[in-house]
């Protein structure tokens, strides 16, 4: 007759992954739930300043939107309508031309839309903003 002690057992070949994937199961959660806090922080930014600086190769046409909501285009005061038919005019003779939007810091986002929609009205379809270094 062969009677096993409590001191005799059998030895354990296999490794237990339920406790492994219970941790791996929490960490994910955690992960998800901090993901969506760490995505509301990152839309905190000051946009008008950049501490890189980059260089056009080519010049662009420059348009210039004050605080008072004057815009200029090269220097010359126009209206909005009057933006989006001068670059029209310049699209056609230079489709790749691009546009500088310069506008000033303080202004309500609403106004800095009318300018860019504007001006992809126009058919310019090379924008960027100019942001000053710090």
């Amino acid at each position: 007759m062969n009677i096993k002690n409590d001191d005799e057992q059998a030895i354990v070949s296999g490794i237990n992954v339920t406790p492994l994937v219970d941790v791996t199961l929490v960490l994910l959660i955690i992960f998800m739930v901090t993901a969506t806090f760490v995505s509301e922080r990152a839309t905190e930014v000051n946009l008008p300043k950049t501490a890189a600086k980059e260089n056009s190769p080519t010049p662009a046409l420059t348009v210039s939107l004050a605080m008072d909501g004057t815009l200029k285009i090269m220097k010359k005061t126009v209206s909005l309508a009057e933006l989006k038919a001068l670059l029209s005019g310049e699209i056609k003779k230079a489709p790749d031309e691009k546009v500088l939007l310069k506008a000033d810091k303080d202004l309500p986002y609403y106004k800095v839309a009318e300018v860019l929609e504007a001006i992809k009205l126009a058919g310019v379809n090379k924008v960027a903003l100019a942001m000053e270094r710090k």
